[in-house]
């Protein structure tokens, strides 16, 4: 009852930080969220720690580093108990921890040997705090666009279950970050080493990490950032299409930049407690949608994303908008010069491409690629704020190889059967090309030849002239090729030819 009304207390100041126009009111109701968050820690202050700006310039960074640890002398018998024996046998000094986080506090310690380590040890009773918790989230009803929709509530329930006990389990998460680092193997890349002997189920003992946090990075030389933004993107890829494990708790706590010896920049990645396994299945039908995608090649989206685990019959309903779709889901892997991501304009142009059908795809999706997601999302944040800006195609190459890339384009995904089969619409078929044409007594006056998804904003781009002849003609209407085309994808096709006098006006898709 206590967490029943606790969540109910989270959901109103969530609320009244969301809604309060004034800068300084949203920044009292987040303060209070914050504290709610903190108080509760478990799943609650895990959530918050999602909100926190790279910049820290709003109340939810308090989570990462300011909130308050329980004192050493109240968490050293659950450390003893854990160890199954006293902590002084091996730990010549154990400090005080400077911060609480959501399951767990970390400490600096030294062992005998003089190794310098950090301690997480996981709260008492917080097992069955979260327990609770779930039992809670599993009390949440299906409203909205989650049953308008149709989103598969069960699964995320069930998916957020699954990580939550793992994410309690520290001997499973010392393994984890002991098959981790010897799998992703990145240059500048630093994954502290465990001690297994003496990690335990509810204790974590790992090297030290040292370092300061995104913020601080701000004022280190271009080079040095552009440096730490290649290795991060790096590391997504070696862990996802390689490896097949991603870390999936990118929040600006779990990350440390420094110079090693010899002055080179290096990022150590903390806290593997939440990691996505990726099937063969899954990253392969990924790289071959990226590479496809990039390429024009004659694959269907719709068996690519089946493949991922979407719900095919869900995506039949925009099926002929996939090949586009892609190209904004995918944008900075098709540019051949470094993205700059302030220019990548995801959430509108899916917006503007299908409407209220966006939501077609967003229930589609399985429940395990939400943590996919947010692994993007975090690198995507990062190299924001550093206003970094790489050549993700180049980068891909340089990570995967020639060889791995071809594997996944001669990678057969399985077959599918839809209950209301669509015209299958394959990347090979889209238009490269939007042209318009002005003839007059058939000589050309103008010739414009744009990128061929210009099409989706063709009563922007027409000039003034034609767009009055559009309207007063009874037969061509642009708001419907414009709604034709998002349905139906950019294959080649005449959109409109139009007469006026001695002028001829042609605009077609090539």
């Amino acid at each position: 009852m206590k967490k029943l009304i606790n969540l109910f207390r989270i959901a109103f100041f969530a609320n009244k930080a969301r809604r309060n126009q004034t800068e300084n009111e949203r920044l009292l109701a987040q303060q209070a969220l914050v504290k709610i968050l903190a108080d509760s820690k478990g799943l609650a202050m895990k959530v918050g720690q999602l909100y926190a700006d790279t910049d820290g310039k709003n109340a939810f960074q308090e989570l990462l580093q300011e909130v308050e640890p329980l004192p050493l002398k109240k968490i050293l018998p659950v450390l003893n108990a854990s160890l199954g024996f006293p902590a002084k046998d091996v730990f010549k000094k154990i400090e005080e921890a400077k911060s609480a986080a959501s399951l767990g506090q970390v400490h600096f310690a030294e062992l005998k040997t003089g190794e310098k380590v950090a301690i997480k040890i996981r709260y008492p009773n917080i097992t069955s705090a979260i327990e609770t918790e779930l039992q809670v989230a599993g009390l949440l009803p299906e409203i909205g666009p989650v049953k308008q929709w149709g989103f598969d509530l069960k699964s995320y329930k069930i998916n957020l279950r699954n990580n939550m006990q793992r994410e309690l389990d520290y001997l499973s998460e010392a393994s984890r970050q002991d098959a981790f680092s010897k799998a992703v193997n990145v240059k500048g890349l630093i994954t502290p080493d465990v001690y297994l002997d003496l990690c335990r189920e509810g204790v974590l003992v790992q090297s030290r990490a040292s370092g300061v946090l995104i913020s601080k990075v701000k004022d280190w030389p271009k080079y040095d950032q552009q440096v730490i933004g290649e290795i991060l993107l790096t590391t997504l890829f070696k862990s996802l299409f390689v490896a097949g494990d991603v870390h999936a708790d990118p929040h600006a706590g779990n990350v440390f930049y420094d110079y090693d010896a010899a002055g080179h920049p290096i990022v150590s990645l903390l806290d593997y407690g939440c990691t996505v396994s990726i099937s063969e299945q899954k990253r392969k039908a990924l790289l071959k949608l990226i590479v496809a995608c990039r390429l024009k090649q004659h694959t269907n989206p719709m068996d690519c994303f089946v493949a991922l685990g979407f719900n095919a019959d869900k995506l039949s309903h925009i099926q002929g908008a996939l090949p586009l779709l892609c190209q904004y889901l995918f944008e900075p892997f098709l540019i051949d010069q470094p993205m700059d991501l302030s220019c990548w304009q995801l959430e509108s142009n899916i917006s503007k491409l299908l409407a209220e059908k966006r939501w077609w795809f967003r229930s589609a999706g399985p429940a395990d690629l939400l943590l996919l997601m947010r692994a993007f999302q975090g690198l995507v944040e990062q190299l924001s704020y550093l206003n970094v800006r790489l050549n993700w195609w180049d980068v891909l190459q340089k990570t995967l190889g020639e060889g791995e890339i071809k594997r996944a384009v001669d990678f057969n995904l399985p077959v599918i059967e839809l209950k209301d089969f669509a015209a299958t619409a394959c990347f090979s078929e889209q238009s490269a090309k939007l042209k318009v044409q002005v003839l007059e007594n058939e000589k050309m006056l103008v010739s414009v030849t744009l990128p061929a998804e210009a099409a989706m904003e063709l009563d922007q781009i027409m000039p003034e002239d034609i767009t009055t002849l559009l309207k007063a003609s009874a037969d061509i209407n642009l708001e419907k090729i414009m709604t034709h085309l998002r349905l139906n994808g950019l294959s080649p096709q005449t959109l409109f030819e139009l007469k006026n006098g001695e002028k001829e006006y042609k605009v077609w898709l090539d």
